[in-house]
């Protein structure tokens, strides 16, 4: 086992999320990202306030910055159970009334730490199903989003931007179209390689701007999937498919979330042209991209 391969998903009967990642840097430096207000800002949520002691609280705020817009910011708050610094952390998190149990525990290896984050406690009624997935999606994300921070931006700042599109194309057909290489060629670069599984790197290549080298780190077929992009700057893309009733189309979210060393130097990717094209690659006849 190396540091940077990713523990896969753990579903269990009582609704428990589970993921892990190896990060190149120390229990201390990543135990700092989960705990300091500032830096929390830096790549998790827009603002923090943290009571670092056995019973105090924490409040986050997903604001703008994380690409939750709207007049009322999404709030997530609750209070420590028990801290062993640089080792684990343990929380009470109020999700729609109910009490779950967040854990983070970071275990040193090698030249880093393998950060696991569990968390359990959600009913197990099918009206919790939405909101379940959410969150293990968002975890499963987020750890990955940590990784890239400390390995690659640290010191810089980030902004979410979110892109929304319907596509005339069952959302399988439209998951193609980002993890292959012909898929990737048919609308967003004008030439595109790509290994279609987890962990698999990717290129991205345009005439008269800077190519991009990535890799998709987080893969659930048809449903979800993130890419680390490595440019001018670093960055994620999450993207997330929704195939309506009669399989025949597909709603597309996609967060792009961006690092630069200031409020400046902030370069965004056309999304919404590539998307469009994507909508028209979709519906073109099989050999017709």
């Amino acid at each position: 086992m190396t540091l940077d391969e990713t523990r896969g998903l753990t579903l269990e009967p009582d609704r428990s999320s589970r993921h892990s990642a190896g990060i190149h840097a120390s229990p201390a430096e990543v135990y700092g990202a989960l705990t300091d207000p500032t830096e929390l800002s830096h790549w998790f949520v827009s603002e923090a306030s943290i009571d670092l002691r056995p019973g105090g609280a924490y409040r986050w705020v997903f604001g703008d910055a994380t690409a939750v817009s709207g007049a009322d910011a999404t709030v997530a708050s609750g209070e420590f159970v028990s801290i062993v610094p640089q080792e684990l952390l343990r929380l009470r998190s109020r999700v729609q009334e109910i009490d779950t149990d967040l854990e983070f525990r970071l275990d040193p290896w090698r030249d880093g730490t393998v950060l696991t984050v569990s968390h359990s406690g959600f009913p197990g009624e099918e009206d919790w199903d939405d909101a379940f997935r959410s969150i293990d999606q968002g975890w499963e994300s987020e750890i990955q989003i940590l990784k890239l921070y400390l390995e690659s931006a640290r010191g810089m700042v980030r902004r979410s931007y979110l892109h929304e599109r319907r596509i005339e194309a069952p959302a399988e057909a439209t998951y193609e179209r980002f993890v292959t290489g012909s898929g990737l060629g048919s609308w967003l670069a004008e030439r595109a390689a790509s290994d279609p599984a987890l962990g698999g790197e990717l290129r991205l290549e345009w005439e008269g701007r800077p190519s991009v080298k990535g890799r998709i780190v987080v893969w659930d077929p048809d449903r979800f999937l993130v890419m680390t992009w490595a440019g001018e700057a670093p960055s994620v893309v999450r993207v997330w498919l929704e195939e309506s009733e009669d399989g025949a189309a597909t709603d597309l979210s996609l967060e792009h979330r961006l690092f630069a060393s200031g409020p400046s130097a902030f370069v965004r990717f056309d999304w919404d042209a590539a998307l469009a094209r994507l909508a028209v690659a979709a519906v073109a006849r099989p050999g017709g991209d």
